[in-house]
């Protein structure tokens, strides 16, 4: 379970919580996220942690 603090991408510092309030406003795609929040472009690191997120808060699942 992550924390609504929790820094996903570390290039740009972004939050879980910013992560999660874009999804729901529609940015619910890698690309859409990255051109609204600028994650998953500098070193690509975070990802596959963008790929869990998007998969839990649309699908409902975790992967884990």
């Amino acid at each position: 379970m992550r924390n609504n603090s929790d820094v996903i991408c570390h290039c740009e510092g972004v939050t879980y919580k910013e992560i999660e309030d874009a999804i729901k406003n529609g940015y619910d795609t890698l690309e859409k996220l990255g051109d609204h929040l600028n994650v998953g472009i500098a070193c690509g690191y975070c990802i596959e942690d963008l790929e869990e997120i998007l998969e839990e808060l649309i699908t409902g699942q975790s992967s884990a």
